[in-house]
């Protein structure tokens, strides 16, 4: 059986989306844009803009001079990515293998289907009325390989279907950068003087993978259906749901809690088997007058222990107000994340001290997980402002780096410096020999320094006019202190154990 892939194409999805929630901006120039080094630059356009002029890259100032009443909006690509999976869910009334393909469009494989819809032609006219419905344009191309499809379907005629045995004929005239290669590779190609399909089908192979690499031959292989290309189907994840309902309604917490914990138990089976773990379980109570009630628990770290979301739930079933009798319950994992497999030691215990899980999970349950904080490195050498609170169920991005290691810092650190008498050389590199504690003076038998902090350039602080020499000092009583020189004066900024 003949091998049938369909590419549709979404030149204007993200703009396409505004307009379906404003259908007034329709004919309007429309462009969206994101941040990019402290500017604006515009990442989306629609038909209207683009005739303006108006292009991709752009920035938002250069836009609003060549189109004064352009309308900019912010670029939310989450926005867009989860209603291409929407529509790829959709598609699968048409076809079981949908995939999403880079951020604005799918591939069908159709192979077998299209005489379901009444042919090859009228399937491609149905797709595309059906999708101009919902007031999202689209190209769209059908071939024996993805590659050819997506190829046609993005510098081709858009509804071209290709004959069987004539991809080479289909796709030979089309430019190099529709074999879905890099930006680089394609400049590349351009300067050798290759610029169509049909130039790079005869050259030598092992020539084009030394110069321009693997991808190349292997994008080319794959258009022309010398290399197998699969369709990946996109899989959507059941909801992870389990529900109890009684013959007859309960009312007393002891068959409350039963209950709860033959779900955690099914909820709990079903995780493991799909691999996956929760951070946030929901109990919803359905009364016999129709009323519901709900519980939620969250917890810092995915996990998939029973035990501990059920003692979790057990600080709240207090609140449930049972009335006339509860007929069902339903528990319902409403944030998953992928299994987190944890370290143990040698003898089998969590690495991770679970007293202070326990700890973090009841507190976040109480206050919220946001008042629940830990500090964390910033990225400055000033003292006092190398780190900062960050709720502790906050994104794992890795700030935790430090670009080189800092010198050692002390225990305590005062919040205000406080000047000091100290008997020093003019000489920065050489050590203080006297310090004044109160109403006495002690001599320094240990100094290591200087080390010289430098205020941040790009901020203005009226504290730090100018760079500190600091050094680590232990006098004669034992005392070790942290002090700093700035210009001709001394402080004491902190106490080392």
């Amino acid at each position: 059986m003949a091998r049938k892939f369909v590419s549709i194409w979404f030149p204007y999805i993200a703009t396409d989306l505004m307009t379906r929630h404003s259908p007034a901006w329709q004919d309007t120039p429309l462009a969206l844009f994101i941040e990019s080094d402290s500017k604006l630059v515009i990442s989306a356009v629609n038909s209207a803009a683009e005739l303006e002029g108006i292009m991709v890259g752009m920035t938002v100032t250069d836009a609003r001079a060549i189109l004064n009443d352009l309308k900019v909006l912010p670029y939310k690509q989450n926005k867009q990515l989860a209603s291409l999976k929407a529509l790829t869910r959709l598609m699968e009334r048409m076809t079981p293998i949908t995939s999403i393909t880079g951020i604005d469009g799918i591939f069908l494989d159709m192979t077998g289907g299209t005489h379901l819809f009444g042919g090859e032609q009228a399937f491609i006219e149905r797709l595309t009325n059906w999708l101009n419905k919902l007031g999202i344009s689209a190209r769209i191309a059908l071939a024996e390989t993805p590659g050819a499809a997506w190829a046609l379907s993005h510098y081709g005629k858009t509804g071209t279907i290709v004959e069987q045995g004539k991809l080479k004929e289909a796709i030979s005239s089309l430019p190099v950068s529709a074999l879905r290669i890099t930006a680089e590779t394609s400049i590349k190609l351009k300067r050798v003087g290759i610029t169509r399909i049909q130039d790079l089908i005869n050259l030598p192979r092992q020539a084009l993978i030394k110069r321009f690499g693997m991808q190349l031959t292997e994008r080319l292989d794959q258009a022309l259906g010398n290399a197998t290309e699969l369709i990946v189907p996109e899989i959507i994840r059941a909801p992870l749901l389990v529900r109890s309902t009684f013959e007859e309604p309960i009312c007393e917490r002891e068959a409350l809690e039963s209950a709860l914990n033959h779900l955690l138990e099914k909820l709990i089976f079903r995780l493991t088997a799909s691999g996956i773990s929760a951070t946030l379980l929901d109990l919803n109570v359905k009364k016999v007058n129709g009323a519901h009630q709900k519980l939620s628990v969250g917890i810092a770290n995915p996990s998939q222990e029973k035990a501990r979301f059920y003692r979790l739930f057990q600080e709240k079933l207090g609140i449930i107000d049972p009335g006339f009798g509860i007929e069902t319950i339903t528990l319902f994992a409403a944030k998953t994340e992928t299994l987190n497999y944890r370290q143990r030691d040698i003898l089998g215990g969590d690495v991770v001290s679970e007293a202070l899980e326990k700890l973090v999970d009841t507190l976040g349950n109480r206050v919220g997980f946001n008042a629940v904080q830990r500090f964390k490195p910033a990225k400055s050498w000033k003292p006092g402002c190398d780190f900062y609170r960050a709720p502790i169920k906050s994104d794992t991005t890795n700030n935790d780096d430090w670009p080189t290691p800092p010198g050692l810092r002390p225990i305590t650190l005062l919040s205000e410096p406080i000047p000091i008498k100290v008997v020093a050389s003019r000489n920065f590199l050489e050590a203080p020999t006297i310090i004044g504690r109160g109403s006495s003076l002690r001599r320094i038998f240990y100094a290591a320094g200087p080390e010289r902090i430098l205020p941040e350039w790009w901020e203005e602080d009226p504290k730090w006019p100018c760079y500190r020499d600091y050094w680590r000092v232990e006098d004669e009583v034992g005392e070790r202190l942290w002090l700093y020189r700035q210009k001709d004066t001394w402080f004491l900024h902190g106490f080392f154990a």
